[in-house]
């Protein structure tokens, strides 16, 4: 069954990602300022299996009489990364 934009749920999704540093640092700096980067993403649920969710903020061919729908912006978040997920009202 193909679903629609709005037959999907929309998802507001708080996770946690890595990031790198500002080049060479002491090490005890280092380890004193750095942690994972919280971030927050909001998108139509693609996919939830495999231990990933999968999100797109841009959906087209919705109204265009297309027989299949588009995402672009696809996003891919571990689930052991994801603090918390909400579902919006599209």
């Amino acid at each position: 069954m193909n679903k629609t934009a709005t037959s999907r749920k929309l998802l507001l999704v708080e996770w946690v990602d890595s990031h790198s540093g500002k080049g060479w640092q002491p090490l005890d700096t280092l380890a004193a300022e750095t942690g994972p980067v919280y971030c927050r993403s909001v998108g139509w649920l693609v996919s939830d299996d495999n231990g990933t969710l999968v999100l797109v903020p841009h959906i087209s061919g919705e109204r265009n009489g297309n027989i299949r729908l588009f995402g672009a912006g696809d996003l891919a978040i571990p689930h052991k990364a994801i603090i918390r997920r909400k579902t919006l009202r599209a």
